[in-house]
């Protein structure tokens, strides 16, 4: 029977960026987990509309996502629009940490407003605890872990037992059905279903994304690196990924079908397989798709060569991301990066010698963090001249063996959800060994001055900002950025 569904993605944008240090660089683009299972629902037969309270909530209206209260504000009232004029039969909703009280309050909205609309939330936070999502967020059900057919496979069955990786209410407590296993063949899912956006309604900073609109793309998922601020909740410690032509195919619909005009790759590994990131290279200048890429989540450092570089640069990459976290080896010892400083030395030259930005991922405040190694950190990206550096603090996610370590030393100060956000220095989420929460935050300032305000890096950026049309953008980030 073909249901109707509507998918929900909660507001985040405006807590997590818009208020913060970081929100020149506020990144905004249609969900591509909700566009993959809307892509199941489409070939299934079922009717899918997606309602993204992001684009309600950023545009200028009142209201700070993270609060579980949502009534009388625009988020609400675009909510209540949807499930009248839609009349959905069932509800997907979305969140991770920071927005899980607020997809809380969207799904008890939506049981008070239509209490025979089946509420099904998904995500890696309602993974981690199902019975609270179920009990205190009036969800019906809870999708487990990877879950991209799972809706699918709720509607086609009386019987939720019969469905893998589902939680929901039963006599006694919750029932869990036995978890699913990973999906074998990536290349099995469906293309994402991108007909359900308003691709000029979305946008990324100009310091990653050159052509407008740009969408999301992943092409692995799973990593077998054990870093402990990392959740492997979702997609697992094994790298699975879409054979390369697969991802051509996929390529070549969002750009020649949907209009996508740049791509951003968000695996967790794009080149942990390096052979395979060469292939994809080397079949995208096949394809004469000529399109702009970037590695927006990043790749490791020490999964680089000479030849992926050049690869990547003729295929039209113009960016790559690392996540270096921090400049002490001692520090990348003692999170289980697995990756020493040298190697990404290594890695930024050759981005340099093949004419690639890099755009530095760090993180300030891991548990075994002193001032001193945080200077170096500061110090690290500095000498390292990455034509974009971002400094977060380390936030202590559920399900990771950083949030595991700091619970048991009895270290967690709060577990309000909405205050997990990575950008914000005025949140004591717990308390560190080494230094105080203000010494935290200090020194989080300190590096975006140490790095942005040199006059080396001011010299290079408005070269750079000539040559790539960027250069009153950049003067606009520059005015609108805290630096004390």
């Amino acid at each position: 029977m073909a249901c109707r569904v509507l998918l929900i993605n909660p507001p985040a944008t405006r807590r997590a960026y818009l208020e913060t240090n970081v929100r020149v660089g506020t990144p905004m683009l249609p969900s591509l987990g909700l566009a993959a299972i809307a892509g199941a629902l489409r070939d299934a037969g079922h009717t899918t509309r997606f309602l993204d309270l992001d684009l309600v909530d950023v545009a200028g209206e009142p209201g700070i996502p993270g609060e579980p209260d949502i009534s009388g504000k625009p988020v609400n009232k675009a909510l209540e629009l949807a499930l009248r004029e839609f009349n959905p039969d069932y509800c997907g909703i979305t969140s991770i940490t920071p927005t899980w009280h607020t997809a809380m309050a969207i799904a008890r909205k939506v049981k008070q407003t239509r209490p025979a609309t089946k509420v099904i939330c998904g995500g890696v936070h309602a993974s981690l605890f199902p019975e609270k999502t179920i009990v205190d967020g009036y969800a019906d059900y809870v999708a487990l872990g990877e879950s991209d057919f799972t809706i699918n496979e709720l509607i086609a069955t009386a019987d939720a037992k019969s469905v893998r990786g589902l939680a929901y209410p039963g006599e006694g407590g919750m029932v869990l059905t036995p978890p699913r296993a990973p999906l074998a063949s990536l290349d099995d899912l469906p293309m994402p279903d991108w007909t359900l956006f308003d691709k000029n309604r979305y946008r990324m900073s100009q310091l990653t994304e050159r052509r407008r609109p740009g969408g999301f793309i992943e092409t692995s998922r799973g990593c077998p690196f054990q870093c402990i601020y990392c959740n492997k909740h979702t997609f697992g410690s094994k790298f699975r990924a879409k054979s390369p032509q697969r991802v051509i195919a996929e390529l070549d619909l969002m750009i020649r079908k949907h209009g996508f005009r740049e791509i951003h790759i968000v695996d967790d590994g794009f080149s942990t397989d390096l052979d395979r990131a060469k292939e994809i290279c080397r079949l995208i200048i096949n394809s004469k798709l000529a399109f702009p890429f970037n590695l927006f989540n990043g790749i490791r450092a020490d999964r680089l060569d000479a030849e992926l570089a050049q690869l990547l640069k003729k295929a039209g990459c113009y960016q790559v991301a690392f996540g270096v976290e921090s400049g002490s080896d001692r520090i990348l010892q003692s999170v289980s990066k697995g990756l020493t400083t040298d190697a990404v030395r290594r890695a930024v030259a050759l981005c340099k010698q093949h004419g690639l930005e890099t755009f530095g991922f760090f993180m300030i405040g891991m548990p075994a963090d002193t001032r001193e190694s945080v200077v170096e950190t500061i110090r690290f990206a500095v000498e390292l001249e990455m034509t974009i550096s971002k400094f977060d603090i380390a936030v202590p996610l559920p399900g990771t063996k950083m949030f595991a370590m700091l619970e048991s030393e009895g270290r967690i100060r709060t577990k309000d959800w909405s205050r997990y956000i990575f950008h914000r220095t005025d949140e004591p989420l717990f308390d560190h060994p080494n230094m105080s929460w203000g010494e935290i935050g200090a020194l989080y300032r300190l590096a975006y001055r140490s790095v942005y305000l040199r006059p080396r890096y001011i010299i290079n950026r408005f070269w750079h900002g000539l040559r790539t049309g960027g250069l009153w953008h950049d003067l606009g980030y520059f005015l609108k950025t805290r630096w004390h």
